[in-house]
C-alpha cells in the first residue's frame, strides 16, 4: 500500500552549505510552470514585420498556492476545536501557522551570511524545481479567539535559477560530442533540454530522431531520452 507523500521546499542556506526543509501541510491541488524565452526585436527599413533574434531561453516561473492550518493536518485538530469551543482557556497549545509559514516567507529575505536570499527548490514527486523565491502572498483565513492565526494560505512564485550551493544539473552546453541520457522532469520540453544541451533549442530535433519521437510534446515525467552526440 503506497503512502502519501508530502511536497517539500529545500531552503539552501549558508551558500548551499546547510539545507532546511519545511514539510508543507497539504499537497498542492495544481501548480502551473511557465516557460519563457528572450528575444530582441530587428526593426528592418521597409518591411512590416520585426525579426526576431533568439537571446536566451528555457528559464521557467513555478506558481503555486499551499495551505495551512494550526494543526497541519485536518485530522488532528481536537486542540483547534477544544480552543473555539472556550475562548476563556489558555490556546497556547494550539501553535499559529505563521510558525510555517514564516520558514517560506523568510526565502525572499536577505540573508546575513548569503548577502542575497537563499536559493529553493520545490520537491514532490518527480518534481525537482530549483530557483529563487520571487513573490510570496500571505492570506490569513481563521483565527483563534485571541487573534491569533490558525488557518492560511501562501501563494508562491519561484523563478528557476542554478548556481553553487543546489545539486547541478548538467551544464548548458556541456560536452555535446558525446551521447548521454537524460531523465525528463515535470515541465522539461525537448526545446529546453536542446537548449541546454547544443546551446541552440532548434535542435530539439535530433533528440526526437534519436528516440523516435514523431511528436515532440509526447514526453512525460520520468522518461529517460538518449542525447546523442553532436556529429
Amino acid at each position: 500500500m503506497s503512502t502519501l507523500k508530502k511536497a517539500i521546499i529545500k531552503i539552501y542556506k549558508n551558500n548551499g552549505k546547510s539545507v532546511e526543509e519545511v514539510e508543507c501541510a497539504f499537497n498542492p491541488s495544481q501548480y502551473t510552470i511557465k516557460s519563457s524565452a528572450n528575444y530582441k526585436e530587428d526593426h528592418s527599413i521597409g518591411t512590416d514585420v520585426s525579426r526576431m533574434i533568439f537571446l536566451s531561453g528555457a528559464q521557467k516561473e513555478f506558481t503555486t498556492t499551499l495551505f495551512f492550518d494550526s494543526e497541519g493536518e485536518v485530522g488532528r485538530a481536537a486542540n483547534l476545536r477544544e480552543a473555539l469551543r472556550s475562548p476563556s482557556k489558555d490556546s497556547s497549545s494550539v501553535k499559529p501557522v505563521t510558525d510555517t509559514m514564516k520558514k517560506i516567507t523568510s526565502a525572499v529575505q536577505v540573508s546575513g551570511s548569503d548577502h542575497k536570499p537563499p536559493l529553493v527548490a520545490f520537491v514532490w514527486g518527480n518534481l525537482n524545481f530549483k530557483g529563487v523565491i520571487t513573490s510570496v502572498t500571505e492570506t490569513f483565513t481563521m483565527f483563534d479567539p485571541f487573534g491569533k492565526p490558525i488557518r492560511g494560505k501562501l501563494d508562491l512564485t519561484i523563478k528557476e535559477a542554478q548556481e553553487e550551493g543546489l545539486t547541478k544539473k548538467t551544464e548548458p552546453f556541456e560536452s555535446p560530442d558525446r551521447t548521454k541520457y537524460r531523465t525528463v522532469l515535470e515541465g522539461s520540453s525537448l526545446w529546453s533540454m536542446a537548449y541546454e544541451e547544443y546551446g541552440d533549442c532548434e535542435k530539439w530535433r535530433v533528440i526526437a530522431k534519436a528516440n523516435g519521437l514523431l511528436n515532440p510534446l509526447q514526453i512525460y515525467p520520468g522518461q529517460v531520452l538518449k542525447i546523442p552526440a553532436l556529429q
